[in-house]
């Protein structure tokens, strides 16, 4: 490996960072329409699963499954959030 090319713990803090906050206040590009929605605007289907779907277009934005032992997500988009400046 080289400061090129690591692997996915080299990014498991920013993941962090950006997987804690308030998710609702996240901002999603639609990948079909290309319409941006904050997480809590978009609809939510439940069924086997659950499906939140872009508020403009309909299209899949976040697929969701839970089982037993497991959390399954398929994101679908940009996600965007504000970092927080440090005082």
């Amino acid at each position: 490996m080289s400061d090129l090319h690591t692997d996915g713990n080299h990014v498991a803090g920013v993941l962090a960072e950006f997987l804690l906050p308030e998710a609702t206040t996240v901002q999603r590009t639609c990948q079909s329409c290309g319409s941006e929605h904050p997480l809590a605007a978009h609809p939510v289907y439940h069924g086997a699963g659950v499906v939140l779907r872009c508020p403009s277009c309909s299209d899949v934005a976040i697929r969701v499954i839970e089982r037993e032992n497991e959390l399954m997500l398929e994101w679908r988009g940009v996600y965007r959030m504000a970092r927080v400046a440090a005082a």
